[in-house]
């Protein structure tokens, strides 16, 4: 029967806004889902934030208030190949023998990949949390007392895709009662949609599958792959040869403010945030003006000419906008950086860089607006 429990002045008083704190303005013990392609690297990235939280070190930016206990459940890769991974990690952290001993007693990866071994269940042709498995786990954990708790990958844990956001939603009711028993953060690692791993999307329903997920957690990550031309534009820094570069959005965090993207170059097992470069406006319209200037420079010493239409079709060439290609080459022309030559009438009108412009001839330079109209 239910129990109609009035609130006492001691509750309403005592009641917390937040769940317990694990990582201020990031990891807190609630429900949270981590989102991204295959192969970006989410379970080698958490298996480092589970070393750098183990020895209580400040995690992007974020210092926890004491050492973290993390334990991996893996349904996908073997408990060998996770540990091989752990090892390269404190090997690239450069770990004393005192820190990798203190990081062993504070990791605990089970592996569940080679059984049938699943968090919610189908009864009566309802998704429900499956209560025997919960309890395994549950009473496993107890006495451990895990900060944070990772299943990875989440497809593998509920009871399949046929039933979409059902079976999300049956995924989301298992992790509340764990995170009710544990008081720890539950994270699944989940695999973006196609469309979405294409367009590189950082909102909350990137997710493979229905929204159910998203809705249903807390705190919502999302993993992105950045080529080097887009990890400039985004950070400011150019990635080294061998690096690569991830952005993790935080489209959802229900216990803090709005978030920053976090960025991490990444080296082989070597993992480092990266402070992002904050630009103005005008500095971001000069380095897209400089950027418009190298490709005319470069394209009209292979003997390519752009006109004012053609340059602003190169979107994809130089990952800008229209209107930021169109403003930059105005600039450019302002300044004297290039000289548009216009043929009225006639084709061949295009944009020639100063410093490899001959004499004119019988061409006339005319003003942007001029030579944007007669091209």
């Amino acid at each position: 029967t239910l129990a109609l429990e009035p609130i006492t002045l001691d509750e309403l008083n005592n009641a917390r806004l937040t769940p317990r704190v694990i990582l201020r303005d990031l990891l807190y013990a609630d429900v949270r889902v981590r989102i991204s392609a295959g192969g970006t690297g989410k379970t080698t990235l958490a298996l480092f934030e589970a070393v750098t939280l183990a020895l209580c070190r400040p995690l992007y930016g974020r210092q926890p208030d004491g050492p973290c206990r993390t334990v991996i459940v893996t349904r996908e890769d073997s408990r060998e190949i996770l540990v091989a991974r752990l090892r390269e990690i404190m090997k690239a952290m450069e770990l004393a023998p005192d820190e990798i001993v203190r990081v062993l007693g504070q990791i605990v990866i089970i592996d569940k990949s080679g059984e049938s071994w699943r968090l919610s269940q189908v009864i009566a042709d309802v998704v429900v949390p499956n209560h025997a498995t919960l309890a395994e786990l549950i009473d496993a954990l107890t006495v451990w007392a895990p900060d944070w708790l990772i299943l990875d990958p989440l497809v593998s844990f509920g009871v399949g895709e046929q039933r979409v956001n059902d079976a999300e939603q049956g995924l989301i009711e298992a992790f509340r009662i764990i995170r009710n028993r544990l008081d720890c953060c539950v994270e699944g690692i989940h695999h973006s949609g196609k469309a979405n791993a294409r367009e590189g999307t950082r909102d909350q329903y990137s997710g493979r599958g229905g929204s159910a997920l998203a809705d249903g957690a807390r705190m919502v990550a999302v993993m992105q792959p950045l080529a080097p031309d887009e990890w400039l534009k985004e950070t400011g820094t150019r990635l080294a040869d061998g690096e690569s570069g991830i952005v993790i959005a935080l489209p959802k965090l229900s216990y803090s403010k709005s978030q920053e993207a976090i960025y991490v170059r990444r080296r082989g097992y070597v993992f480092a945030w990266e402070r992002v470069q904050r630009i103005t406006p005008e500095q971001e319209r000069q380095a897209q003006a400089a950027q418009v200037l190298r490709f005319l420079v470069s394209e009209f010493a292979q003997g390519r000419k752009y006109s004012a239409s053609e340059i602003e079709r190169s979107t994809k060439a130089l990952n800008l906008t229209r209107t930021e290609i169109r403003e930059a080459a105005t600039a450019l022309k302002v300044r004297g950086d290039v000289i548009y030559h216009a043929y009225n009438g006639k084709p061949g009108s295009h944009f020639e860089p100063v410093t490899l412009a001959e004499p004119l001839g019988d061409a006339c330079p005319e003003k942007a607006a001029e030579g944007a109209e007669n091209d």
